[in-house]
């Protein structure tokens, strides 16, 4: 019996030290147990998510960077006028595309880097970390969401409407500007709908999992008047 319960003690033991090691290796071992469960999710579905976000706007980076000097050069030698023209506007279209990206990237491409400028020493510090974790996580799912944004979709049909009717009416060529403008929609809705899109299903996930996190989001500030002593107070609480 003592051998057994020696046996016993050692693998409780042993159970305990690796998950205080594994908590150490995980660089939160300054947060609570809940907390550091939290970031723990959070931290690994970011990363997770990471390379897709990062080689999805590489890759339509360079695909409308190419396209916008492709264009470009084509159409300062092209001769015919109407063909000059489809081209300068698929030049437009395309480096529209690369301001788009270059100005709002994907959020799930940086992964966690913004979480890591708060190194989470003590338990004030993780919350803060998580905070900012929550705030990713919430921003990611979001940007999921808008794959299905109705206004998305018809601002790619209205842009590529917009330059066929320019080159269909402007330079009497509606086969060359229709024909232009199929494609543009067709590209436009791949790149819309292939956008990071599982980080809703993280975010679902993570409220079902643990909840709203109320205590870490920013209070609201308010203010309040009341009488005291033959006058007022004013009060601010945040």
């Amino acid at each position: 019996m003592r051998r057994i319960l020696t046996v016993v003690s050692l693998m409780v033991l042993g159970m305990v030290s690796g998950a205080v090691a594994r908590a150490d290796d995980s660089g939160l071992a300054g947060c609570s147990a809940g907390t550091g469960e939290r970031l723990t999710f959070i931290e690994q579905r970011l990363e997770e998510r990471r390379p897709y976000g990062r080689y999805w706007w590489m890759g339509w980076t360079g695909f409308y960077g190419l396209g916008t000097v492709i264009q470009t050069a084509r159409a300062a030698t092209e001769k015919d006028d109407s063909t000059q023209a489809d081209l300068v506007v698929s030049a437009v279209k395309a480096s529209f595309g690369v301001t788009r990206l270059l100005v709002w990237p994907p959020t799930a491409k940086a992964g966690t880097d913004a979480m890591r400028i708060v190194d989470p020493v003590d338990e004030p510090a993780c919350r803060e970390r998580l905070r900012i974790g929550e705030e990713l996580l919430r921003r990611n799912a979001h940007e999921s969401k808008s794959r299905w944004d109705w206004k998305r979709h018809a601002a790619n049909v209205a842009i590529n409407v917009g330059g066929a009717i320019i080159v269909a009416e402007g330079w009497d060529d509606p086969t060359r500007g229709w024909r232009s403008a199929g494609i543009g929609i067709a590209v436009g809705e791949v790149f819309t709908f292939s956008h990071p899109w599982k980080a809703d299903d993280d975010l679902v996930e993570y409220e079902s999992r643990f909840g709203t996190n109320a205590d870490y989001a920013p209070k609201p500030v308010s203010w309040s008047v009341s009488p005291h002593l033959g006058g007022v107070q004013l009060q601010m609480n945040f």
